[in-house]
């Protein structure tokens, strides 16, 4: 029941905290209505969120596991007010960057609403929940889209009188986020008994097990390697060994929740197809994060070339819906694709991402514009199952939250250097168009250095057949 009642609360919450109406419009606000330059907007205030996200991020995933998420839950809410509020009532650019200060607060907090339930459910439910709260996140963005472009395109509000509707939706949020119940566990910190003794051989990924492994894992004997490291007892990981169950219990009751971390890390990063896997989810989101942050700076480029109307607000929630399905399709889909070709499949994936922003950039129509940014979230949405059922399939069950943590945290020291380098302070300081460009052939390069990549993997393994048909002289 009240498992129940937290997922409820949760998705009115995650539906309320995405209900922010003047966000479609903010780069058209902060120029029209603030009266900041574009380049101001895209040099001096939408970076300081990217840093700021990055420098908050690990203290926040940390603390969120300590806290039991509530807390952390409620912060979020909270500093989304702080940040509408800054950027409402306040007109200087160093309250501007304030905001974006919190909002860096804002999205680094986003781990606590993702991981909170499967501290509050049992792992038999954590897909089912995933959905639920998904659908939420989901239904606020199109909701809010749909009511900030209508209520813009009737003249009925202002972006400014939009603002006060992102502000209630947050408020809200942070009430629900008080009705939530605690968190009754934590995955790393303050372990109650009876979970530790709920661990069985299938929170470890195959290769730990008796079980027959369909995909890549690492060594069966690494685990026992790196808990000698961790914590000088070894973790037992034999196929042939009866109570292995046994030998992990133990170990868990023993290590700390820092220790264990340590463990899931080592462990998780010592297989070169989780490395490799990783490195292809934090280059994309890397990449993704970019466009998504500064594609308004081009949309109101091309407005303030040719005039009209921005739709920012219907485009936002046509993408919603897009997303929606191509996920639901991607995940029901019944496909049998080895590495090799999930990561054919990617590099094309990631080509033709590179090749849209680059249209876009050239494109003087708004219309062909929010296509193309449609058609490359689809491509998106695409990388990001792949590579997540690839990281995901290999890794133990409750290590899930730390290593895609970690490639979320790996992801934002990327995209900061990316943005420092081309739109930041003392960097490029490129036009909107140029950045799009530098996006589209980054996009370009990691799609072809991968593809090359498995390419010269294949010439490698046909030549070494090959060689071993031939036989000796």
């Amino acid at each position: 029941m009240q498992a129940g009642h937290a997922l409820l609360v949760l998705c009115f919450l995650g539906f309320l905290k995405e209900f922010r109406p003047s966000e479609s419009f903010l780069t058209m606000y902060l120029v029209g209505t603030k009266n900041f330059s574009k380049d101001q907007v895209s040099q001096e205030i939408y970076p300081i969120g990217t840093y700021s996200t990055l420098l908050l991020l690990l203290v926040i995933f940390l603390i969120t596991d300590l806290a039991r998420y509530k807390p952390v839950i409620i912060v979020q809410s909270l500093a989304g007010v702080v940040c509408y509020s800054l950027i409402t009532f306040c007109a200087s650019l160093e309250y501007v960057q304030a905001a974006e200060v919190f909002y860096g607060l804002f999205l680094a907090s986003e781990v606590a609403y993702s991981t909170y339930m499967y501290a509050s459910t049992e792992k038999e439910f954590y897909q089912k929940v995933t959905s639920y709260t998904r659908i939420a996140l989901q239904s606020g963005r199109l909701v809010s889209g749909v009511v900030g472009q209508v209520l813009i395109s009737c003249e009925l509000l202002n972006f400014h009188e939009l603002n006060f509707l992102s502000l209630a939706g947050l408020s809200l949020s942070a009430v629900f986020g008080c009705l939530l119940p605690s968190a009754h566990r934590s995955l790393y910190f303050r372990c109650e008994q009876n979970e530790v003794s709920s661990i069985t051989s299938a929170d470890f990924p195959p290769g730990c097990n008796n079980d027959t492994n369909p995909g890549p894992s690492a060594d069966t004997n690494l685990l026992q390697d790196v808990d000698k490291s961790v914590s000088g007892d070894a973790v037992q990981c034999k196929l042939d060994s009866g109570s292995k169950s046994n030998e992990i219990l133990r170990s868990e009751q023993h290590l700390s929740g820092f220790k264990k971390i340590q463990r899931d890390f080592l462990f998780a990063f010592s297989n070169v197809y989780i490395i490799k896997w990783s490195l292809w989810w934090s280059l994309t989101h890397c990449g993704y994060l970019q466009v998504t942050s500064y594609v308004q700076n081009l949309w109101q480029d091309t407005i303030d070339l040719n005039g009209g109307q921005l739709y920012n607000g219907f485009a936002s929630a046509t993408y919603t819906l897009l997303g929606i399905a191509a996920s639901w399709v991607a995940g029901r889909l019944k496909f049998d694709f080895d590495g090799s070709k999930c990561q054919w499949l990617l590099s094309t994936c990631a080509f033709l991402s590179g090749a849209l922003v680059i249209f876009s950039t050239m494109s003087q129509t708004l219309y062909y514009q929010y296509v193309a940014y449609g058609a490359f979230k689809i491509l998106y949405q695409i990388m990001m199952i792949v590579a997540n059922t690839e990281v995901a399939k290999s890794l133990a069950r409750d290590s899930h939250g730390l290593i895609f943590g970690f490639n979320t945290f790996a992801a934002l020291i990327l995209q900061t250097i990316l943005t420092v380098t081309v739109t930041g302070k003392g960097g490029l300081q490129l036009s909107i168009r140029h950045q799009f460009f530098v996006y589209g052939g980054y996009f370009v390069v990691m799609g072809c250095g991968f593809g090359i990549s498995e390419l010269s993997k294949i010439i490698s393994l046909r030549l070494s057949h090959q060689n071993s048909k031939k036989g000796p002289p």
